[in-house]
């Protein structure tokens, strides 16, 4: 018996969404989710939008969605957190602090995800479906199924994916309302483009990719088929087909508006001041519209190290954005969340291949997709786009598939939203200043193996056995790169770059590190104590996850900023396990960064000084008399020790390697000892010597 198109299609959507929601019990809380589910449930909750609106309602929306049928303790709206709307410090009480079911919060809302990640592995069946055959359409289909990169953020609750999905949708549904127009495909175009805009704040792409379709749409010599009435309207002349698109997508445009509008719970101001008192946005509109310079606390001796803060420049953007805010032209969170997206990705900290900077790099994005795309994929890439130079002056013919393609217009122009968007998107990428994560170019995916896809074209030729079998290893090595990476997805890397475990080398945060691994980390500190091993494990973690709140027993060491809970500084640091981020191993958001330098080394004996002084004696700092005197000074010491002891292991492999995120390291009281008081020539000597041929 044979099995219906349909029926195999879904049950490929199907294993999809089991394979990315599967894992969950492995990977912990990662760095937006918390943020994400804390605003999505108060979006609906209270229909106030002062938390996180920088990323989009929509994704959180549809995150925090499950959430409203479970019985879930909120924290009063009085909390000084949520006046002051900082979703970190108020979604930390929300999802630890108030006794909730964390692990079912987090997997009820990675389900709806997982659900709009199967929405664009069919989008991508279609597309390849439509443009090269059935033959093709299966292998896309495949291909975007058991990508590690799009099985981890549909199995994140967080708004790459959505933002995806709803892109593609809005382009797919655009088009083919340009060519004919009927009041599904209307509705549809318009849905689609307002949902985009809801998805995340770079939704606004798709108006110039709009526009250069409706260019492209008029400069193609095809008849327009208007369907709104009884009877469809053949239009040929290209001033009538120029006024009825024109028409249609203002049509889309006031609709998109009226559904943004929709998201905001049709208000201007952000806050529902109906519910609660407010003492603002997490940072004030003056900041954002370059008016004022960022002012953090300055009490900090290592602000000697951070960069001076960039000069006040307003932009023709910021200038933009505060003319609608002035003018109540669209809702405020939407205008704050855009204003807040635009000017932290002039400057942000991040780490790539060994260097760090605040701009970006034009290869970050191109060595981040060859290195965490499996070589398969990349192979098919390749031939697909071989396939179709081969083709481009071919006749028309029936190719595999059953599809009788005209090249190169046919299938170049009903590609073209996604070709488009591909080239614009790259073009965008390569000069983006925000390098924070492989997750950015996520939207290109599905094109990309559009194009492989077209690898099955080679099946025209006459080596069609060898080229069939070819496919068939390359699909099932691709599904097979992809097993191997569960359940950490996330930190995919392809295993000629070393594999994840030599990753931390080259990319950090949520390439590779996006705070996921405290339940392994809880699993192997068990394993640990079982086996009779009860050293000290020292804890500087990176994410949003809470140690604490999964009771784990370590001790925390320079991750301030990463825990919210009270503790004593410095702590008293020997010999033991040392679990450390691999993106605070890289230093990618501390004060120091790189190699250890005779400045920082100066800095640290003087505050070392000055502790011991205050602690009545020569020894080593205690906590209580640092607390007590100079508190600043032994936060500061205990990040100048973590920087010290990473230099001193910069070069040393990981003894383990937990949650494909935490480098753990067994040291001695000997290597602790040296590590962070003998004289910095010594060590650097020493390790010049180890690392020596």
């Amino acid at each position: 018996m044979r099995c219906r198109p349909g029926f195999l299609i879904a049950l490929g959507l199907a294993v999809y969404w089991l394979m990315a929601v599967s894992v969950s019990p492995r990977v912990g809380v990662t760095g937006d989710e918390v943020v994400h589910l804390t605003a999505g449930y108060s979006y609906w909750k209270f229909n106030d939008y002062r938390m996180h609106p920088e990323n989009g309602t929509l994704p959180m929306r549809l995150a925090a969605l499950p959430l409203l049928a479970m019985d879930l303790h909120f924290p009063p709206l009085t909390d000084p957190d949520w006046l002051n709307s900082k979703v970190h410090l108020f979604g930390e009480k929300f999802l630890f602090g108030d006794g909730n079911p964390v692990d079912t919060m987090l997997w009820r809302a990675r389900m709806m995800i997982a659900f709009v990640g199967a929405f664009v592995v069919w989008l991508t069946w279609r597309w390849a479906h439509g443009l090269f055959g059935r033959t093709a359409g299966w292998m896309a289909l495949l291909l975007a199924a058991s990508c590690p990169t799009m099985l981890a953020h549909g199995g994140l609750a967080t708004s790459d994916m959505t933002m995806t999905a709803c892109t593609l949708a809005a382009l797919s549904a655009v088009w083919l309302l340009l060519h004919r127009a009927t009041w599904t495909r209307l509705v549809l175009a318009t849905v689609a483009c307002g949902a985009a805009f809801l998805a995340k704040m770079s939704g606004v792409l798709i108006v110039p990719l709009i526009a250069l379709l409706l260019l492209l749409r008029w400069l193609q010599p095809v008849p327009f088929v208007l369907a709104l009435g009884r009877r469809a309207r053949w239009l040929r002349c290209r001033a009538a087909i120029i006024g009825t698109t024109l028409g249609l997508t203002a049509i889309v445009a006031a609709g998109s508006l009226a559904l943004l509008w929709a998201g905001y719970g049709f208000r201007f101001d952000g806050f529902n001041r109906a519910v609660s008192s407010t003492q603002g946005y997490f940072f004030p509109w003056s900041v954002l519209l370059e008016e004022e310079v960022l002012q953090w606390s300055g009490d900090s001796s290592l602000d000697r190290f951070a960069p001076p803060p960039r000069p006040l420049t307003p932009t023709a953007m910021t200038r933009t954005v505060g003319w609608l805010r002035d003018h109540q032209l669209l809702p405020e969170a939407y205008l704050w969340g855009f204003a807040h997206t635009y000017k932290f990705s002039q400057q942000r900290s991040a780490f790539f291949l060994g260097e760090y900077a605040k701009t970006g790099w034009p290869a970050f994005f191109p060595v981040a997709f060859l290195m965490k795309t499996t070589l398969p994929a990349l192979l098919f890439l390749a031939a697909g786009g071989a396939a179709l130079v081969w083709v481009h002056r071919r006749p028309a013919r029936r190719w595999p598939g059953g599809r009788v393609l005209r090249f190169p217009r046919s299938w170049l122009y009903r590609a073209a939203p996604l070709v488009l968007f591909f080239v614009l998107y790259w073009a965008l990428a390569v000069n983006l200043r925000l390098n924070i994560g492989h997750r950015h170019i996520l939207p290109t995916y599905p094109v990309v193996y559009l194009f492989a896809s077209a690898a099955v074209l080679w099946l025209a030729t006459r080596a069609r056995r060898w080229v069939a079998l070819a496919l068939a290893v390359g699909l099932a090595l691709h599904v097979v790169d992809s097993l191997a990476a569960r359940p950490f997805y996330l930190a995919y890397f392809q295993p000629l770059t070393g594999g994840t475990d030599r990753a931390y080398r080259y990319f950090v945060d949520s390439s590779l590190d996006w705070g996921q691994g405290l339940p392994d980390l809880a699993a192997w500190l068990d394993a640990r104590k079982r086996a009779g091993d009860h050293a000290t494990v020292f804890l500087t973690y990176f994410g949003a996850d809470d140690p604490r709140a999964r009771g784990l027993d370590v001790v925390r060491f320079a991750d301030e900023g990463n825990d919210w809970g009270l503790r004593d500084f410095p702590v008293s640091v020997h010999g033991g396990w040392f679990a450390i981020s691999a993106t605070h191993f890289q230093r990618t958001y501390l004060p120091l960064r790189g190699r250890w330098t005779q400045e920082e080394e100066a800095l640290y004996r003087e505050i070392r000084q000055r502790l011991q002084q205050a602690a009545g004696g020569g020894g080593e700092p205690r906590a209580p008399a640092a607390r007590s005197l100079l508190l600043r000074d032994a936060k500061d010491y205990e990040v100048l020790q973590f920087g010290r002891l990473c230099h001193f292991l910069h070069d040393r492999t990981p003894d383990q390697v937990v949650g494909a995120s935490l480098l753990l390291f067994r040291l001695t009281d000997a290597e602790v000892n040296f590590a962070l008081y003998a004289p910095l020539d010594v060590v650097n000597r020493t390790l010049a010597a180890a690392s020596a041929p």
